[in-house]
């Protein structure tokens, strides 16, 4: 598929996946983009591209008819995307906002519908290589199940020839603006509440934010991938310590403190507790210890194979090139 000079509408376009996506469609890609967000005081970043920011509600189907029509193309990128949280947010968000996305979409003729899922899909605790053909884990956790029930309602669509889709499931998405894998650590480093589990070994399966764009931008643009699914990651993995440890090195403070796996699930469910009386979420909980002791890799053979992935950002270069955001932002001083 061509796509130069089609009209694209990203949801989720104030958000770190969605924001760059829309920013590299248009002035990479030559596409038309509607960067849909419920608020627009926080699309700042993007007001200085050439795109059209627009308001609209996932959950408010008259305004998703107006942002989607003339739409070729659709990429729901819009989640709640928290470790915990209400669980009727996260189903309205996640699962009736897709499902209405879905549906205005398909009334509306779109040529593709690109859904951004999550290797969450796979629950907490997956098989080793891990794949496409790995069946959903459902584990409790509302952003898992949601995003599995969301995914779902994704391949019914298609199914029912109501859409022609394409799912993204990424793994770790790190690089300027994350803030579960970029902000987060390095905030948590910066006051020293940063800690290793089990001496970091858990395996951490990640992807720079460009890679995961240049995969789907490839997944856009080839006409057989219509209906399939694609895991996407940079192909390797690396410990923990290693991953935090880059942040850690960018703020100076290299040395960072490891707690035994029992002794992590142990504050973690103090902090579970004590959120239950104050109201602010956990700064850990035992789902996250268990995420960070787990051993799975994701393969991306698929991508591979069927896009011509091949992820052209190296973990030392998606870092250097995070790291000089991070200075420019302010969240780390600048040198010298």
């Amino acid at each position: 598929m061509e796509i130069r000079g089609l009209m694209a509408l990203v949801t989720g376009g104030s958000g770190f996946i969605g924001g760059r996506l829309a920013e590299r469609l248009a002035t990479e890609e030559g596409v038309r983009v509607r960067a849909m967000v419920r608020n627009v005081k926080k699309a700042e970043r993007l007001r200085k591209l050439p795109l059209e920011i627009v308001q609209a509600d996932l959950l408010d189907l008259d305004s998703l008819r107006d942002v989607v029509s003339g739409c070729d193309l659709v990429f729901h990128c819009a989640a709640l995307v928290r470790e915990t949280g209400n669980r009727n947010e996260f189903f309205r968000t996640n699962v009736k906002g897709t499902e209405n996305i879905l549906k205005v979409s398909g009334e509306a003729g779109v040529k593709k519908f690109i859904h951004f899922s999550s290797v969450a899909v796979y629950g907490m605790n997956p098989p080793d290589r891990t794949d496409e053909t790995t069946p959903y884990q459902p584990c409790g956790n509302l952003y898992c199940d949601t995003k599995i029930a969301a995914e779902k309602a994704v391949w019914a669509a298609h199914q029912e020839g109501r859409l022609p889709v394409v799912v993204i499931q990424p793994a770790n998405v790190y690089g300027p603006h994350s803030n579960p894998w970029t902000l987060r650590p390095i905030k948590l480093i910066n006051s020293g509440q940063m800690i290793l589990i089990n001496g970091g070994r858990g395996l951490c399966n990640y992807v720079y934010i460009d890679n995961l764009i240049d995969a789907t931008l490839a997944a856009t643009k080839r006409d057989p991938s219509v209906g399939q699914g694609y895991l996407i990651s940079d192909g390797n993995v690396v410990v923990w310590k290693e991953f935090f440890g880059y942040y850690a090195q960018m703020a100076g403070n290299p040395n960072i403190r490891s707690v035994p796996e029992g002794l992590a699930r142990g504050i973690a469910l103090s902090m579970e507790i004590a959120s239950k009386i104050t109201g602010k979420p956990p700064k850990i909980t035992r789902e996250a210890v268990r995420y960070l002791t787990r051993q799975a890799r994701f393969s991306i053979e698929k991508a591979k194979r069927e896009l011509g992935y091949q992820p052209r950002f190296s973990l030392e270069e998606g870092m250097k090139l995070t790291e000089q955001w991070l200075r420019e932002a302010g969240y780390l001083p600048k040198p010298g």
